[in-house]
């Protein structure tokens, strides 16, 4: 039997959850990313996969990692290249994120 939660005890799962989301996302995309990074040398592509998936995560949640993206792909052109080569072939979440983090967009 499905039994439904008082409204407090709702509300306080609801601030609960709103609490952790952001150190749960900024961990969840280190590891992504982590994990990316490790296996990008293997011959499938997997490895970039991962890294751009735990990037999104972590741009989402830091200002701070995306303007130091950001910053990266303006001193390494052929960084910014390659994710523009990839741009049409991702999924839209990871499209935001290389439009996100253009250098093009970063105020100095």
């Amino acid at each position: 039997m499905l039994t439904v939660l008082p409204t407090i005890e709702r509300t306080n799962y609801v601030m609960y959850l709103k609490i952790i989301r952001k150190p749960l996302k900024l961990v969840a995309g280190s590891v992504l990313f982590v994990i990316g990074i490790i296996t990008a040398p293997a011959p499938l592509p997997i490895g970039q996969f991962f890294a751009l998936v735990g990037l999104s995560l972590l741009i989402s949640e830091s200002s701070w990692i995306k303007i130091r993206i950001q910053k990266i792909r303006r001193r390494l052109p052929f960084i910014d290249q390659q994710l523009q080569r990839m741009h049409p072939y991702l999924p839209k979440f990871l499209k935001k994120v290389i439009d996100d983090t253009d250098p093009g967009n970063l105020a100095e």
